[in-house]
């Protein structure tokens, strides 16, 4: 095994691009290979075929060298598995671990139980697994107790904030397949003189999200979902950029919540908090470094 080269496959909220870009930076040799060989210059939610799900994962597995480092643990793996390579690191994202050990995620988002053989397989199989959530961990666990955690790494060169402040605020949000932005919510933001701007499909590529996000001063992160006690990736690309926002911790009280986003000076005083928090948690360099004494393991 080549120790300076790494083969990124597949690729969950370009978790993996940014990976994949973050150890170039520290010398590495990197192939990326998404699912969608576009990679991040397409819609980030655009439709797969089922070409895009089953052909192209077993095409990377072939390509893959070096360190393997897999991106979800279903699929993708499994081709890896299957072809009797190792696969280094896998990096469970959310669903996967979600949808087979959370009974509330299950019940009322997404039920994989179905794949389990496959998942479980896959989990014992690798060398080792990372989780890109705190709370993902303890579902990691109940088959890899040597599970670890590893932030999701944010450019914070490109995702920073802008100079220039808005007249009027200005909220962003996107629908997903799990959750969509509640109407009254909607309702109650514009109620109160913020417009807001809410995507049903992202209308710009991951390449330019952080233009996009710049334009706008509050994020509406996924509130409800079942199970799920965490940032999206991209609200921590809009907390980079300097966003105040209203996600999980916001559920009980979303209505208080967008009150307190009308005060100036505790906007201000939190947008700059967030900016903070993600250059001390979430940087892409210091993911890195962590990700590179995990696949120093793999050559010990």
């Amino acid at each position: 095994m080549n120790n300076n080269q790494v083969t990124i496959l597949n690729d969950a909220a370009w978790v993996g691009y940014e990976l994949a870009n973050g150890l170039r930076e520290v010398n590495m040799d990197v192939k990326y290979l998404p699912r969608n060989y576009a990679g991040p210059n397409v819609n980030t939610n655009a439709l797969y075929s089922v070409y895009g799900k089953i052909i192209n994962p077993f095409v990377n597995a072939i390509k893959a060298k070096g360190i393997i480092h897999v991106n979800y643990a279903l699929q993708d793996a499994f081709f890896v598995r299957l072809i009797k390579k190792e696969i280094n690191v896998l990096h469970c994202h959310g669903t996967d671990l979600f949808g087979l050990y959370d009974e509330e995620f299950k019940k009322n988002s997404k039920d994989l139980t179905r794949w389990s053989k496959i998942i479980e397989g896959n989990l014992k199989y690798a060398n080792s697994v990372i989780v890109s959530t705190p709370e993902m961990l303890k579902l990691a666990k109940t088959i890899r107790q040597d599970a670890e955690y590893l932030p999701n790494p944010i450019d914070t060169t490109r995702f920073c904030p802008k100079v220039k402040q808005n007249a009027q605020l200005k909220a962003i949000g996107f629908n997903s397949w799990y959750e969509r932005v509640p109407k009254y919510l909607i309702e109650l933001l514009e109620k109160n003189g913020i417009k807001v701007d809410i995507h049903d499909r992202r209308p710009f590529s991951y390449l330019k999200l952080h233009e996009n996000l710049k334009e706008y001063d509050i994020y509406i992160d996924r509130i409800f979902t079942k199970g799920v006690s965490s940032y999206s990736k991209t609200c921590l690309e809009a907390m980079a950029c300097g966003l105040v926002t209203i996600d999980y911790r916001h559920k009980d009280n979303v209505n208080d919540r967008v009150i307190e986003l009308l005060d100036e000076i505790e906007r201000k005083k939190e947008s700059e908090e967030n900016r903070q928090f993600i250059i001390d948690n979430h940087d892409r360099k210091k993911v890195i470094k962590k990700l590179l004494n995990i696949y120093r393991k793999q050559v010990e």
